[in-house]
């Protein structure tokens, strides 16, 4: 849910704030040997966890628009976040098995024992508190905001499509070549995609497949827009 809004003025000290963020998993696995296989894991969890505080926001609002009570606001939150559950679990199935191909591709056969990392499920712990404080924050604002004024849209598409990108190298040469290093490659193309939309989430989204649409216009084009509109308001006196 983070680095969703657009980008302020150029900060050169908020670029290097967005790089040392996402650049901490890389060098966990460079110099202390962190499992990267369990990174990509944490960082999938992170974008369904991310999803699931959208699709329960979004339930919520339509369930206030029938609130009678405090017991039916009560159902009507439980139902808000299963439904936001059954979504997930629907998104995770295409999204999350080429993670299986990964760890079937490197012969990693750890997924039992993840059950067993203590640091691994304090990383999911984090997580889901993290996103519990998340929809708490959404669930506030949309008391007050519409999902349009939020940009829930925009921040879908923009933690939606940072997956992709792992999908996209997952099924490319790319992944024969890396090997066994394949899990490597992919956190640093993940971090690599949060630091950049972080940076430029605009930029991000046109450079995407149907990204552009959730874009704020460029400058350039916001320019020329205002220009041409300019122009027939202009016309549109003369001809009165």
């Amino acid at each position: 849910m983070s680095a969703v809004e657009s980008p302020g003025p150029f900060n050169p000290l908020a670029i290097v704030q967005a790089v040392t963020r996402n650049i901490v998993p890389v060098i966990g696995i460079v110099a202390f040997g962190w499992p990267a296989i369990q990174i990509l894991l944490l960082y999938f969890i992170d974008t369904m966890l991310a999803m699931g505080v959208m699709f329960a926001g979004l339930a919520s609002t339509l369930g206030r628009q029938s609130e009678d009570g405090v017991a039916a606001r009560i159902n009507g939150e439980a139902g808000a976040i299963l439904a936001a559950v059954f979504l997930c679990a629907l998104v995770a199935v295409p999204l999350g098995m080429p993670l299986v191909f990964v760890g079937a591709y490197i012969g990693w056969d750890g997924f039992r024992a993840l059950w067993t990392d203590h640091t691994f499920l304090a990383g999911v712990a984090w997580q889901a508190a993290a996103a519990i404080w998340s929809y708490a924050g959404l669930w506030h604002a949309l008391r007050v905001r519409t999902p349009e004024e939020l940009g829930i849209k925009r921040r879908f598409a923009l933690v939606f499509l940072r997956w992709v990108v792992v999908l996209l190298v997952v099924y490319s040469p790319i992944a024969a070549l890396a090997g066994r290093f394949l899990p490597h490659l992919l956190v640093v193309v993940y971090a690599a995609a949060s630091a950049f939309i972080e940076i430029a989430p605009d930029r991000f989204l046109r450079l995407m497949p149907g990204g552009a649409a959730d874009a704020d216009p460029a400058p350039g084009a916001a320019s020329k827009g205002t220009t041409e509109s300019a122009a027939a308001r202009r016309r549109r006196r003369r001809h009165r």
